[in-house]
């Protein structure tokens, strides 16, 4: 009798452990044994703010410092957050339920099942690129169990975002744009970059002929090679600023903007001397990429009204007051909007 107790008291501990998880595939195809319910998650530098968008409380660390000016633009949960990367002994700290992982070749697999066997902890894989983002919220709305928030996003990308891709794809004249990166403007991103996905999305025509690099990007080019290439339009960065956060009669020196539309040697590209430069908004952070995330989806508004005046109808301050709500989880107002994209 006792040991026909024991095998039944074991069973039913066996049941409940096994009605209490279930089992998802990731976006690298891995099966993966979830808890039922999730609280808290820790992630990676790229999953950190297309996890926050779900649930501004789920994430257990961030992973990226929000300036002071931008902490307006954001919601307090996540400048809150602790700032963690994935150190094994940080993630034990947090005791996350799940750890996400982004996703963009098969070293990630390696790495995501080894942090799994060594922290106990299920670990996913997720995509970031730009023209994933529809299956990602999708897959991270059912494995995280936020449907309704995930749903609200997908409905954004679908009236918003995806739209432009066809859309752009069917004009006829598109415009060549150069990426300026650096303080001198003389680093940018081929097509196919992480960090100049944007520019691709919207069927841009990226003059940079480099190679694509690491994953942080920042080829190096020559005044001489941007001369050549003739840029319709020129796009600077948003990483360095210079003098961000200051007042302008504070700053020490020229933003890369600034640079490129009173450089001498840089006025013998059209688009600079015709003053078709761009100066990428950068709070809460910058809106083409630093970081290449969730980020980058105001920036493809922000772009396609800038590239593509007269062939897109949407309503800019709408879109953007409503990507504020889903992914920051702030309300922002057309002052805000003016604000943001001048300074």
């Amino acid at each position: 009798m006792k040991r026909t107790t024991l095998f039944s008291l074991l069973f039913f501990v066996c049941m409940a452990i096994t009605a209490q998880t279930r089992t998802v595939t990731d976006m690298a195809g891995r099966k993966v044994s979830l808890p039922t319910t999730v609280n808290k998650v820790f992630t990676d530098r790229f999953i950190s703010l297309m996890a926050f968008a779900l649930d501004e409380e789920m994430l257990c660390n961030s992973t990226f410092s929000v300036p002071d000016a931008g902490q307006k633009y954001i919601s307090k949960a996540y400048c809150d957050k602790p700032l963690a990367e994935t150190n094994a002994e940080e993630i034990l700290k947090l005791r996350p339920d799940v750890i996400l992982l982004s996703f963009l070749d098969d070293d990630d697999r390696e790495t995501a099942e080894g942090m799994q066997a060594k922290l106990h902890i299920p670990v996913l894989l997720v995509k970031f690129e730009l023209p994933k983002y529809r299956e990602a919220y999708t897959f991270l709305g059912q494995a995280l169990n936020r449907p309704a928030s995930a749903n609200q996003i997908i409905d954004f990308l679908d009236k918003y975002i995806i739209p432009l891709n066809g859309q752009t794809k069917k004009i006829a004249k598109r415009p060549t744009v150069y990426y300026a990166e650096g303080n001198r403007g003389l680093n940018t991103e081929a097509a196919e970059s992480l960090h100049s996905q944007v520019i691709d999305y919207l069927n841009a025509r990226n003059v940079a002929q480099v190679k694509t690099g690491s994953i942080h990007g920042m080829a190096a080019v020559s005044i001489e090679q941007i001369l050549q290439w003739q840029p319709d339009v020129i796009v600077a960065w948003s990483g360095f600023p210079a003098g961000m956060d200051l007042p302008k009669t504070a700053k020490k020196e020229l933003t890369t903007r600034e640079y490129i539309l009173t450089d001498a040697v840089w006025q013998q590209v059209a688009a600079a001397r015709n003053k078709k430069v761009h100066q990428v908004p950068a709070l809460p952070f910058g809106w083409i990429d630093r970081p290449p995330s969730s980020n980058c989806l105001s920036g493809v508004l922000w772009l396609a009204k800038q590239l593509y005046p007269e062939n897109v109808s949407f309503d800019l301050n709408a879109a953007l007051k409503e990507y504020f709500r889903l992914f920051y989880h702030v309300e922002i107002t057309d002052k805000d909007i003016a604000y943001l994209i001048n300074n």
